[in-house]
């Protein structure tokens, strides 16, 4: 990701007119043929049956014991097309993975050639309902299905991606922008938030966000998932962080502490504005002033209250 890492400049204004960015750190596989849908919706931890509809799913590839491996926006791009937005670090991997589950099913699975990633958010941005391919301008418009007030997924050739915000009245932003918007909807992107096979889906709110489906088929992580879900296992959630004194939020990774002992670890920051995967035991101690104040490298930080669990 390019643009989370923690930095000393001023956050970015909080857009006030619909804005646009382009979103180097995401990119998108295509999945074909006559088993697209089924295939991945086998393998994928949020309901796919939309896809079918016309509507974009959430979800994430898991592993055999449900932690993460990748974080994934699906959308029909076509008969018998797919698409699969991942983080663009992680792309190749993502290919590698489903070609082995691909076994016989009749899918064709490669990069996205020529397709690029932006996004439109803020107010007056439209997010609901079906995805829509914009009149000859080769352009997807594909609403966040990750929750209200995240703006468009744009897919297109970088080219008409540019024409598509220039026609549109779009007004161009920082990447930090959008990046600063999902994070204080708590919601995470990419491998800085997400980890690769070092959490469970739950803990990082993918149920919250529409990625997870509990009454749905197998799928790969799922006994893991539904298990922790139906036991109340869950221990740590993703909470959003402030630095008290406004200073930058160290790197992703730095442990959060709770006195003496660890409560979590930062993810992506923009600033003094982060996320955090934190237990939740010590957090609402902290929160509730039982327990001792969270602090990441001397920093002291809050978590934002949470209204979900």
């Amino acid at each position: 990701m390019t643009e989370p890492a923690t930095t000393t400049a001023t956050l970015p204004l909080r857009p006030t007119v619909p804005a646009f960015t382009r979103l180097p750190a995401r990119s998108l596989v295509a999945v074909e043929g006559e088993d697209a849908l089924k295939f991945l919706d086998g393998l994928v931890s949020g309901d796919l049956d939309p896809v079918a509809d016309g509507r974009a799913c959430y979800g994430a590839l898991l592993t055999p014991q449900g932690k993460i491996l990748h974080d994934l926006i699906v959308a029909r791009a076509g008969d018998d097309r797919l698409l699969v937005e991942c983080a663009t670090g992680l792309a190749a991997d993502l290919i590698r993975r489903l070609t082995l589950y691909k076994l016989r099913a009749k899918v064709r699975i490669a990069p996205a050639a020529g397709l690029a990633v932006a996004v439109a958010f803020g107010p007056g941005v439209q997010d609901a309902g079906p995805v829509v391919e914009g009149d000859g301008n080769d352009v997807l418009q594909v609403p966040d299905p990750r929750g209200a007030g995240l703006g468009l997924r744009l897919w297109g050739p970088e080219a008409a991606l540019e024409a598509f915000a220039a026609d549109t009245g779009l007004t161009p932003v920082p990447e930090a922008a959008w990046h600063l918007h999902r994070i204080e909807a708590g919601v995470p992107e990419g491998p800085e938030d997400l980890p690769p096979e070092q959490g469970l889906a739950l803990e990082h709110d993918l149920d919250r966000l529409n990625g997870v489906a509990f009454d749905k088929g197998c799928y790969v992580g799922q006994e893991v998932t539904t298990r922790s879900k139906f036991r109340g296992q869950v221990r740590k959630r993703l909470f959003v962080v402030d630095a008290t004194d406004g200073a930058p939020l160290p790197a992703p990774g730095t442990p959060v502490m709770a006195g003496e002992r660890e409560a979590g670890q930062l993810r992506s920051a923009i600033g003094p504005v982060g996320l955090a995967l934190l237990r939740i035991d010590r957090t609402t101690a902290a929160t509730d002033g039982s327990g001792p104040a969270l602090t990441a490298q001397g920093l002291t930080i809050t978590a934002r209250p949470r209204t979900d669990g």
